[in-house]
């Protein structure tokens, strides 16, 4: 199947509007929860997220819903200001799926990190579909983050939904797993709606990983903005597409997407395609992404203090997984993902 389809179609020959997917299949993933005061966890499966697009596509969402999964459901008491709550799934053998909703009653506050990981050995599949509602007022912070093996096929497709003057906040890291298909979609329809995005991503010799990202702006005054630091090394292939759509109707709405890459070889694939897409006058978007390796001057700084190559590289690897990590809002998993990243120095 197709997935991350790029909304606006570019030349063919660029391999850059879509990737392909051959199959979705797995158990259903049975994570290790912790709660918190606030929300409630249940087994049910509400229509109402149905309509939530997902960043990896409707040909994806279709062939999601036919594993026909049990879904996981946090429900966010309004009004309520919450501790993090934290999902973290362990594939050992065979390949898990899961389908997580999240809904935000108004005026609440809340945190939710998913932590996917694997043995070193595992070649199968661990991924989930994940999907926000957040009412007016609501705020919904989501981390995303792998720490698989070097030999894991991971996914995650991400979709939210905000209400008047809600904010849904993603922050995601991708440092594990040898092939990596994540999408990220988010409807501000609501008056004075928010998304802010975080991404940092690590891919090593012979791995990949492919991003979409959509910020779909129908309400007035809305705002997005996406932040993304990545690393590409050996022969990694990387393909990162950021669109932010302007409808008609969401006059005075504001979007900006950033993409930073650094380079570590010659033989890498790096693919970016920053996207402003406007059917409104009065709207304000800024884009861009910044490519290249560690220049001559830095190199020759760090090597005059006894510095060598390598490590000047595994310090700013770690310094653009730290600023992502910094805003998961949760020190347990934020140090998982340092160690994590030390690791593979």
């Amino acid at each position: 199947m197709k997935a991350n389809n790029f909304p606006s179609l570019t030349w063919n020959f660029l391999k850059i509007n879509n990737t392909s997917l051959e199959s979705i299949e797995g158990s259903q993933c049975e994570p290790a929860v912790s709660l918190a005061d606030g929300v409630a966890a249940v087994e049910s499966k509400c229509k109402c997220f149905d309509s939530i697009a997902t960043g990896m596509g409707a040909e994806f969402d279709a062939a999601f819903d036919e594993l026909k999964l049990k879904a996981r459901k946090f429900s966010v008491d309004a009004g309520k200001k919450t501790d993090t709550v934290r999902v973290v799934y362990s594939a050992e053998n065979d390949s898990c799926v899961d389908e997580i909703q999240i809904a935000a009653g108004e005026g609440s506050e809340s945190n939710f990190i998913f932590a996917f990981k694997s043995a070193e050995g595992f070649d199968g599949t661990i991924g989930a579909r994940i999907r926000v509602i957040a009412k007016d007022n609501a705020l919904v912070r989501v981390g995303l983050v792998n720490l698989c093996g070097k030999s894991a096929k991971t996914f995650v497709s991400f979709g939210s939904k905000a209400g008047d003057n809600a904010t849904v906040e993603t922050t995601e890291i991708i440092l594990g797993g040898k092939d990596n298909i994540w999408g990220n979609y988010n409807a501000l329809e609501g008056y004075k709606s928010h998304f802010n995005g975080h991404n940092a991503y690590l891919v090593n010799d012979k791995e990949s990983l492919d991003v979409n990202y959509v910020s779909l702006h129908t309400g007035r005054e809305t705002e997005s903005t996406m932040a993304v630091d990545g690393v590409v090394g050996g022969t990694g292939k990387k393909t990162w597409r950021g669109t932010i759509d302007f409808r008609n109707g969401c006059a005075e709405s504001k979007g900006d997407e950033q993409e930073n890459v650094l380079l570590l070889d010659p033989k890498v694939e790096n693919k970016s395609l920053p996207v402003i897409l406007c059917d409104e006058e009065a709207v304000e978007g800024r884009h861009g992404a910044s490519i290249g390796r560690l220049g001559k001057e830095i190199l020759f700084y760090m090597q005059s203090r006894g510095v060598d190559e390598k490590t000047a590289q595994n310090l700013m690897i770690r310094a653009k997984i730290n600023t992502a990590a910094r805003c998961l809002g949760d020190e347990k998993t934020a140090q998982e993902v340092m160690d994590f990243v030390g690791k593979e120095d």
